[in-house]
Order: C-alpha cells, then sequence, then structure tokens
C-alpha cells in the first residue's frame, strides 16, 4: 500500500498545517504551501505571525491569549482559536487554528496544528444573527403575533414575537413552562385537527395556508386566530412553519351578530340596558333606543345626516366632540376603533362621561351601510379614577406636581422640543424655613408653603410645569423662552412674591433661586435639575434672598466644596 501524503491529504481537504515557535512573533517553523497560497504570499515570505512590522499578519482584536489557550490545551488536549489574518492584497481572512503543543527534538514546544478558512461561514453565522436580531425588532412592533414552529406534530416554537404574547398575555416562560413550547397545546383541542390537517405535513411548494381556529388566552379565555402561514427549508434541510396571527376574535363576533335576525336585532335594541343608537347610512333613518331618550332626552332627528347634526349639536361636550367625530369617520373608512370615553349631555343638562362602543357594518363593496353605538354611564368611575390620578400625580399639600410627575413631564417637553426651542429650569428654595418652622410651628410652616406654592404657580402659564419637589423646594420649567432676560425677570417676579409674602404677615420670609437653560446646559431634567440646583446653593451663599444663572464656574467651585468636606472627613 502506497505511504499517505499527510501534507497533500490535509490540503485536500481545504485545509492547511502551520507549526510556530512559542516566541515573541510566532516565528513559523513550518507551514504548508496551501498557507501561503490562501493568504497571496510565496513560500517562506512570511517568517512570523507577529512580525515586529507595521503590517503583522495575525491582526486580531482583542489580540489572541495565548497563555490561556496554552491552558485550554492542557486541560483539553488542544485548542482551536479563531485568527484574523491579513493577506497580501491587504483584505482578511478568518480561519480556525485547531492546534496543540508538540516537542521537538530539543525539547522545546512550539504550536502545531491545522488552518482552515471559515470565512463563509463566520460571515454566514453573522448574517443569520443580524437576520434575527432584525426579526425580533420587526415583530416586537406589528399589531399582530409572529410564530417559527417546527413541522412536526406538535408544532415546536422555535421563536415567538412580543406581538403573539401580547395578544395572548403568556410571557415567553410561561409559554415554554406551560406548554412546554409546544404551540399545539395552546390550540383550542376541538380546532387541533384541523390545524394539524392544514399545516402540518404540507409540501414546500404549496405555498401560503390561511386558518382560522382558537387559542387560549391568558385567564381561560379564547382567542379567534387568523393565521397566514408558510412552510421555509433551511440550509439543513429543516422544515419550518412560520406564521403571521391576527387576532379576530371582535370580528368573529360582528359576523356572528350579523346572523342574527333583523326582528331579533330590533328586539334586544328594545330591550337593552345602555343606551344605543343605530344610524343606517343607505336611508339615512336613525333609531335611538328607549334607554337612550329617558337618559339624554328627545328632540333628535330621526332622520338625515347623524354626523353633521352632532358636529352643531351640544349633545357632545365641546372638548371631546371634534376627537369622536373623527374616530368615527375613521371608522365608516374601514379603519379599526376602540372603545373611548367622552362626555355626553343627560336630558337635564349636565355632562356625564360614557364609555362609547361604536360598531360599524359594510356591504360587499366596502362601504358603510350601519352604525350602531352603544353608550354606557361610566361617569362616577371615569370621576373617581380622575380623582386618583389627580392625587398620585399631585403635592397632597400644594395641589402642584409632585417630583415623579415633573421629572416625566418635563423629559417628555424635552423630547418633543424641536430644533432652536429654548426653556428654563428654576430651582426655588425657601430661605431659612427650618427655623421659620421650629419658630412658628408646623402648622405654621404648612400654611407659609401653601402660600408660596400658590404666589409662584400665579407667575406662570398653565403650560409651563410648576411642581414641589421637596419640604420647601419647588422647580419650574418655562417652556419656549424668547430670551435669557425673561427667565431674569421671572426669577426677580419670584422674588417680588416671597416680598410680597412678608408685607403679608410671612415674616422673614425669602427665598433663593438658580437657574439653568435647555439646551445649553443639559438635555434632560437630571442635567438641568442638578445645575440649576447648583446656582441656587451659590445664591445662598451669595447672602440668600437672590438668584443665580448656572455658569461653569458655580460647579468648579461646588466641587471644589465636595472635595475640602470629603477631606475633612
Amino acid at each position: 500500500m502506497e505511504s499517505l501524503n499527510l501534507e497533500e491529504l490535509i490540503e485536500g481537504l481545504g485545509c492547511s498545517l502551520l507549526c510556530c515557535r512559542k516566541d515573541r512573533r510566532l516565528s513559523i517553523l513550518y507551514a504548508s504551501g496551501s498557507f501561503y497560497k490562501t493568504l497571496g504570499f510565496a513560500n517562506g515570505e512570511v517568517t512570523a505571525l507577529l512580525d515586529g512590522g507595521p503590517a503583522p499578519v495575525l491582526r486580531n482584536s482583542p489580540p489572541v491569549d495565548w497563555e490561556r489557550l496554552e491552558e485550554e490545551i492542557a486541560e483539553k488536549g488542544y485548542a482551536k482559536p479563531e485568527l484574523r489574518l491579513i493577506k497580501k492584497d491587504g483584505h482578511h481572512i478568518w480561519a480556525s487554528y485547531r492546534v496543540r503543543l508538540q516537542k521537538g527534538p530539543g525539547g522545546d514546544e512550539y504550536f502545531c496544528g491545522v488552518v482552515e478558512d471559515i470565512t463563509l461561514s463566520r460571515r454566514s453565522r453573522r448574517l443569520r444573527l443580524e437576520q434575527a436580531r432584525e426579526l425580533e425588532a420587526l415583530t416586537a412592533n406589528v399589531p399582530c403575533g409572529v410564530l417559527c414552529c417546527r413541522n412536526d406534530e406538535f408544532l415546536t416554537l422555535n421563536f415567538v414575537s412580543e406581538g403573539f404574547c401580547r395578544m395572548t398575555g403568556f410571557g415567553r416562560g410561561e409559554i415554554a413552562s406551560q406548554f412546554d413550547d409546544r404551540f399545539i397545546r395552546m390550540v383550542c383541542e376541538k380546532d387541533r385537527g384541523l390545524l394539524l390537517r392544514r399545516a402540518v405535513g404540507r409540501r414546500k411548494q404549496d405555498g401560503a395556508a390561511e386558518i382560522t381556529y382558537r387559542i387560549a388566552g391568558k385567564g381561560g379565555s379564547l382567542i379567534w386566530i387568523l393565521d397566514k402561514t408558510r412552510l421555509q427549508e433551511d440550509c439543513n434541510g429543516n422544515i419550518w412553519l412560520y406564521s403571521v396571527l391576527m387576532n379576530i376574535t371582535e370580528a368573529q363576533k360582528t359576523q356572528e351578530e350579523l346572523a342574527v335576525t333583523e326582528e331579533r336585532y330590533r328586539m334586544l335594541l328594545e330591550h337593552a340596558a345602555d343606551p344605543i343608537l343605530d344610524f343606517n347610512l343607505k336611508t339615512g333613518k336613525i333609531y335611538y333606543s328607549p334607554t337612550f331618550t329617558a337618559k339624554f332626552g328627545t328632540g333628535f332627528p330621526q332622520c338625515g345626516n347623524l354626523l353633521e347634526y352632532l358636529e352643531k349639536s351640544s349633545v357632545i361636550y365641546g372638548q371631546d366632540r371634534r376627537l369622536l367625530l373623527d374616530r368615527t369617520l375613521r371608522l365608516l373608512r374601514g379603519k379599526p376603533m376602540e372603545d373611548g370615553e367622552f362626555r355626553f349631555r343627560e336630558a337635564g343638562g349636565g355632562y356625564i362621561w360614557c364609555n362609547v362602543h361604536p360598531t360599524a357594518f359594510f356591504d360587499d363593496q366596502g362601504e358603510a351601510t350601519r352604525l350602531i353605538v352603544v353608550i354606557s354611564n361610566i361617569d362616577r368611575r371615569k370621576r373617581e379614577s380622575i380623582a386618583l390620578r389627580r392625587q398620585a400625580e399631585h403635592d397632597l399639600l400644594t395641589g402642584l406636581f409632585n417630583r415623579v410627575t415633573a421629572t416625566e413631564r418635563i423629559n417628555r417637553i424635552i423630547a418633543q422640543s424641536g430644533k432652536g426651542e429654548r426653556h428654563a429650569l428654576f430651582v426655588i428654595d425657601i430661605d431659612n424655613f427650618k427655623k421659620i418652622n421650629d419658630r412658628l410651628g408646623h402648622l405654621k410652616g404648612d400654611e407659609m408653603i401653601v402660600e408660596t406654592a400658590s404666589r409662584i404657580k400665579r407667575l406662570f402659564r398653565e403650560k409651563d410645569v410648576v411642581a414641589r419637589v421637596g419640604g420647601d423646594e419647588f422647580v419650574v420649567f418655562l417652556r419656549r423662552i424668547l430670551s435669557v432676560e425673561l427667565a431674569v425677570k421671572k426669577a426677580e417676579s419670584i422674588g417680588d412674591a416671597f416680598r410680597a409674602s412678608r408685607a403679608s404677615g410671612c415674616c422673614g420670609l425669602s427665598g433663593s433661586v438658580g437657574i439653568s437653560f435647555y439646551p445649553h446646559d443639559g438635555s434632560s431634567y437630571e442635567e438641568l435639575f442638578r445645575k440649576a440646583d447648583a446656582a441656587m446653593y451659590a445664591a445662598k451663599n451669595s447672602g440668600k434672598n437672590s438668584f443665580r444663572i448656572y455658569t461653569r464656574e458655580i460647579d468648579q467651585i461646588t466641587q471644589a466644596g465636595i472635595r475640602n468636606w470629603a477631606e475633612g472627613l
């Protein structure tokens, strides 16, 4: 039997031999011709991987840790680092180096192994990762669910989008733990056979399939799904099912309602507990249920253009009217519309909060034919909700915004600011308030805070943000200022307000004010507050009862004070 040529065998497999000394340059003891050929060099032209010149052949970032590789070789018998090798033309390749330590005749150890070009496989792997990230980003924001399942009897899940989790209410961990990542277990038992017949076992050339079935939602509910699924074969020959799932529960209910006869439908209207109006867009006839006329009175048109009437009528509260009508027009053009909360005028004349649930019906040509609106009285719940929200957003003592609300609103205003817009942030602190509080008592101190808050709020517009963020500390965010002088005038007005408080009986009351500007001093509330706060303390250190505009020198003085304090500990 002829002897095997090991080098020819390795090169025939698309690999190369490479042996290097364990020196600083990784000097090449031996490299097969295919190694030099792959890099575009002549045999022997490269003598070391880490040549001391400006362009070494091996250029990993970060560099390969050869000492760690030796430890890995001692533990496993070999190591397999990935090397970034620079070709003669300046381009690079990635190579896998399956290496071990070999002893030479003199007892010296050197690295010896097989080099394989893995550039294409690395690109493919990177492309797959990028595609996976793109798919995750795309499916996270679409109003439907996206799944990738194995084409097996369980429809084993490989990918679940955030939209599917929102649709069902289950998190990804819950899907794994409760359903073992088997989508078929989420499907209503009565619909499983249909889904498996239509989806599993299909050939790739069959194209997309469209299936309607039910799946489990969190809390035991059933969700009607329209599933558009397609088979896809990967590079390894595995068949996957890619599905886009849309929640059609409401549409299914609408279809069921359309199956009800007109007589039965009318009986339901007559006996409905909530007010209902039915507008036939083809005939112009308008029907009002008995509960509607009992709640909102009579005198409404029985025929004509209902939307034109409502636009001119005061039955809908003025601030809500345009929004409700715009949404209704969108609904009649086939756009989805969720329930909304609007104010309607009762027969007695006052306005109450109502939940409006509109449903539009369309003919075969897609033209709207009927609009049915169910109106539910939610006034008590809504007013309680508004009161609770106001309580959560406002300081209980002064009625101003609290710290959390101020932070959220100011950051939102900054995020929505256009190019060239400028704002000012004021930090206001009552001087010597602790002494006043100790001398006059906490009740009197609270009265002074309430009085101060009231006077400050009167100085600013409704669109400005005025908040109490501490015991005796206030924040004002003055929006869209045209000049620094305007902020200065406002600071002077704040000082006048304190002096007016003294004149009304709050003896000795004064305040210190610090000012910072967006975007010059910062692009977030936190940054603007820190600088305005530093300016406020500079005002206090300058005798109080004054204001300061933030400058870098103030920051330097503040930092120096902190260092001196720390050194004194």
